[in-house]
């Protein structure tokens, strides 16, 4: 298959086309605004451009001709989106509605779409399920839920991927999250600690048990081993939105608590304001996916930590 994929150079795109490209011919697209360029496999394209770009966009998929395209390109910082919404707005829905466009246009007609727990907002549900009422509470919840809606009416196959939180580095440790000062909870806090700080807490005074943020986590594989399923599903013309989590909330004190276990380190942390936008809580029913699918997350919380922790030594090392 011929494959484009948006956003291919960043933290979850660099650890799906390492196991995409070993059987399919693999096109990245991406603006390389918050990724390093040497995280690329080296076996697939690199198109630097936008998906605001028409032009490139009508270029690239009048060569290569698409079987497929994983949309992965997006903003995804909920602080930078309460400031900043017209920016999401015009990445992750007008960015959405150009790939749409030039995949009709060209006869593609099966899209596997990264989208995120932030639709579903502040729910009062204990396990978030796909047919949850959707109430994002900030711009980068809403544009997501809005390019959801482009998809569904777009008159195509697709698979739509609610990913909570994405964690760990891929088990080969040469893909991960290369950001020095990433937004995503655990490189977070392994990155601080790696520097002799001490990791952040937004906010104490949540509706969870210990007052601090409650979310449910899922490794990098687990999402790459859902991708290739959704294939499968896409081949038999079926379509369908699913959730991807682990179906087990985490406090963040927790979370914190054993990244200082893991790295060996004293526990101790820095408390901060909350954050606006943040939800309390956020945990994944993942049945749908396991029912419809055939997927379940094999990697535990510790496994996520420290796959990031080894995975973090090694660029240090690299350097």
């Amino acid at each position: 298959m011929k494959i484009l994929i948006t956003g291919g150079a960043g933290y979850i795109g660099s650890v799906i086309v390492e196991h995409f490209v070993k059987k399919h011919t693999i096109v990245i697209l991406d603006d390389l605004s918050t990724n390093k360029k040497r995280i690329v496999n080296k076996n697939a394209t690199l198109i630097n451009g936008s998906i605001l770009n028409e032009r490139l966009l009508n270029k690239i998929f009048a060569r290569y001709q698409f079987n497929l395209v994983i949309h992965l390109a997006a903003k995804t910082v909920v602080s930078e989106s309460m400031k900043k919404p017209n920016k999401y707005y015009q990445h992750n829905v007008i960015g959405t509605k150009n790939i749409l466009k030039y995949m009709k246009k060209y006869g593609c007609e099966k899209i596997i779409f990264s989208s995120s727990a932030a639709v579903y907002g502040n729910s009062k549900q204990n396990f978030i399920q796909e047919k949850t009422p959707k109430k994002p509470c900030n711009p980068y919840g809403k544009t997501k839920l809005l390019a959801e809606k482009l998809i569904e009416q777009a008159g195509i196959n697709y698979v739509i991927l609610r990913f909570f939180n994405v964690s760990g580095a891929s088990n080969s440790l040469k893909f991960g999250m290369m950001k020095k000062t990433p937004t995503l909870l655990i490189p977070a806090i392994n990155r601080l600690i790696s520097e002799n700080k001490k990791p952040i807490i937004y906010g104490n005074q949540y509706d969870t048990k210990d007052g601090t943020c409650v979310r449910d986590y899922v490794h990098i594989e687990d999402i790459v081993s859902a991708c290739i399923l959704s294939v499968s599903l896409l081949k038999k013309n079926d379509s369908g939105i699913y959730n991807l989590g682990s179906g087990k909330g985490y406090s963040v004190l927790e979370i914190t608590k054993l990244a200082c276990k893991i790295n060996n380190v004293k526990f101790e942390y820095s408390l901060k304001n909350n954050r606006p936008g943040d939800p309390s809580t956020l945990i994944a029913s993942i049945e749908k996916a396991r029912k419809e699918l055939h997927w379940k997350p094999k990697y535990s919380i510790s496994q996520m930590i420290k796959s990031d922790y080894l995975f973090l030594k090694q660029i240090k090392c690299d350097h």
